[in-house]
């Protein structure tokens, strides 16, 4: 747990420094900030290769974006988390909400659901078992084109374990750094939001 912390702090941060940026873009007399100018994420595919931690292991993830509108999105996910003795492949479906559309700091809030399929690695005639996983979480896009972005990323995971020796819900912290390239399936539209985000 204490590995995320430092990071989940980070993005708390940068979250409230992007919301102080922009109210402080209104002059003394209390002016409307002027427009502000983003692309329209409408219909657009995002791609992104990230790697972290879940839990103390190491996590490595392809994620794939589809964009029905310009705030909200659904992402495929997956994953492979390798240890030691055992290693797990973790495939889940998340609901990505935009906060901000605009300016190169870009919060966004994620959650879903899915499974994680434990791997018994070298041991003899051990099966693989398959659990539900969900998590939700937060994470900041740092844009260095509208089209490619750095991604800062944490989430609560929890597992649903049926064993009998230890039958509940377990908990991780699961965080993740990487690279999203945005592909749009249309001509893209950029316009004005007359300062609205």
């Amino acid at each position: 747990m204490r590995n995320g912390i430092p990071l989940v702090a980070t993005l708390v941060l940068c979250a409230v420094s992007t919301t102080a940026v922009h109210a402080a873009s209104a002059d003394a007399t209390g002016a409307p900030a002027p427009p502000t100018r983003h692309q329209d994420r409408t219909g657009q595919l995002a791609f992104s290769v990230t790697a972290g931690q879940f839990g103390v292991d190491p996590l490595f993830s392809l994620q794939v974006a589809f964009h029905p509108t310009s705030r909200f999105g659904m992402e495929a996910t997956l994953a492979h988390n390798p240890s030691s003795a055992t290693h797990a492949a973790l495939h889940h479906v998340s609901g990505v909400f935009q906060l901000r559309r605009s300016g190169v700091l870009r919060p966004y809030a994620v959650a879903g659901l899915g499974t994680i399929q434990v791997f018994p690695g070298t041991a003899i005639n051990a099966k693989s078992v398959t659990k539900l996983l969900m998590h939700a979480g937060g994470g900041l896009q740092v844009h260095v084109r509208d089209d490619v972005a750095f991604r800062f990323e944490s989430r609560s995971a929890g597992i649903l374990d049926s064993q009998e020796d230890h039958r509940g819900l377990l908990g991780y912290l699961q965080w993740n750094a990487g690279v999203t390239f945005y592909r749009s399936l249309s001509a893209p539209r950029t316009f004005d939001t007359g300062g609205a985000q």
